[in-house]
């Protein structure tokens, strides 16, 4: 069961992460900047928009909370945390709470864009309409509920392995990992054999049937975050 320890650590990640929100705020904004200069030109007749124009979802921006947080989080609030009077195990009990919560939150905002802000922006002016990887990854064909806990459940996954990634880079099993990765999509992508299971792998965590979709992400994402544990336990303060 989740303690009040682990909680005060998603608590100060959640307050310490300010050049995340920023960095997506300022990408946010642009972007709402963009559109509005473009519906003005539309409706004073010196733009039109066409089939060939999209935009991104603008929810999607949204994604940048959790890249960013997953690197910001492992990489500079344990020694803080550690220095605060915390304990290994509740630092990563309350990471894991973050990412919950980031994964849920952004997620549901996404939903909420997706419905308002970017059908009246498709509507406004673009004749393409408005490009969001809910649609990409057919997520949307299942409903508003199903598709929430499937982009929950990605960008869960996201989050975990961004995180993970971070915590070991300043040990060699981190250099080790980051070599692997590379070594795999270099090598399995030229080659039909390998290069099916390496679609196999991205269409299980994106494109298969919601509930499998939705198990999968959230059984890697578990597994990868594990991995934490001998990370940190081996790091110095």
């Amino acid at each position: 069961m989740m303690n009040d320890r682990s909680l005060v650590v998603a608590k100060i990640n959640f307050r310490n992460i300010k050049l995340a929100y920023l960095f997506t705020i300022i990408v946010f904004l642009g972007v709402i900047i963009q559109d509005l200069v473009f519906i003005i030109l539309e409706y004073a007749g010196v733009y039109s928009g066409n089939a060939d124009n999209t935009t991104v979802g603008i929810g999607n921006y949204f994604f940048l909370v959790v890249i960013f947080g997953a690197i910001f989080i492992p990489s500079k609030h344990f020694r803080r945390i550690m220095n605060l009077g915390g304990k290994r195990a509740n630092y990563i009990k309350g990471c894991g709470v973050t990412y919950i919560i980031m994964a849920a939150a952004v997620s549901l905002i996404g939903i909420i864009l997706y419905y308002t802000y970017e059908r009246f922006v498709t509507l406004s002016y673009y004749g393409g309409g408005s490009l969001n990887v809910m649609d990409v990854f057919g997520w949307m064909n299942n409903g508003p509920v199903v598709a929430f806990f499937q982009q929950f459940a990605f960008l869960l996954l996201l989050a975990s392995v961004i995180h993970t990634l971070t915590a070991a880079q300043d040990k060699w099993y981190g250099w080790a990992a980051d070599v692997i990765i590379v070594a795999i999509i270099s090598v399995f992508t030229p080659i039909a054999p390998l290069r099916a299971v390496l679609v196999s792998f991205f269409r299980l965590i994106i494109f298969s049937q919601a509930p499998l979709q939705i198990a999968a992400c959230i059984v890697l994402a578990a597994a990868v975050y594990m991995l934490n544990k001998p990370i940190f336990a081996r790091r110095v303060i």
